[in-house]
């Protein structure tokens, strides 16, 4: 199956594609949020060049929405076309069970009558965290949220002394997906460890 991949940069989304690739389909198309007016990515805060250096490795076409708060939804439904123009019969995303996010994802999909797909959906934090670590492939936290850690955990390794430490802290979700961390995962082992069509 040919499919397209929101992609923030991070670990889960990543982790949705390495599935994928693994299952032997095709990526078309990276579906990348990003500012309008502005060289970077909505919420993780990366630049261009990551997305098209992995673009790159991957051999998809990266799509920008370039969009503001007033149009971020028609923007991401516009991407979702252009990726449906390029053959993708699905986009998959990263989320894992918070049903708001999930329930946007297959709307914006509905309206650009496309297939859904979330490869991580419902699956327990330590299951995804302990597949991620052992597929080889790094991640660096990029941007915290100050109410759940303080700036001194950006920049460092997710590794699985942070990880057994996120998984034993109640207030912290250990996949981050309130918001309490962002990561990148580091294009050299996306090179090394996602299996290319």
């Amino acid at each position: 199956m040919k499919f397209s991949a929101s992609f923030s940069g991070g670990k889960d989304s990543t982790l949705a594609i390495k599935r994928m690739l693994d299952q032997g389909n095709d990526l078309v198309a990276l579906i990348v949020s990003t500012k309008k007016g502005q060289d970077l990515s909505w919420t993780h805060n990366l630049e261009y060049r990551y997305f098209e250096d992995v673009g790159q490795i991957l051999a998809c076409k990266v799509i920008f929405t370039r969009a503001g708060l007033e149009d971020y939804e028609v923007q991401f439904e516009e991407a979702l076309k252009t990726s449906k123009d390029l053959g993708a019969q699905a986009c998959i995303f990263g989320d894992i069970d918070i049903e708001g996010h999930l329930n946007w994802n297959r709307a914006r999909c509905r309206k650009a009558n496309i297939g859904c797909i979330h490869p991580l959906e419902y699956e327990k934090r330590e299951n995804i965290l302990d597949e991620f670590i052992n597929s080889g492939l790094e991640a660096r936290i990029v941007k915290v949220n100050e109410d759940y850690l303080d700036r001194s955990y950006e920049g460092r390794l997710l590794d699985k002394g942070l990880i057994d430490y996120f998984k034993e802290n109640d207030l912290i979700d250990a996949c981050g997906e309130n918001g309490e961390y962002h990561t990148r995962v580091e294009v050299w082992s996306i090179e090394k460890y996602l299996k290319k069509i």
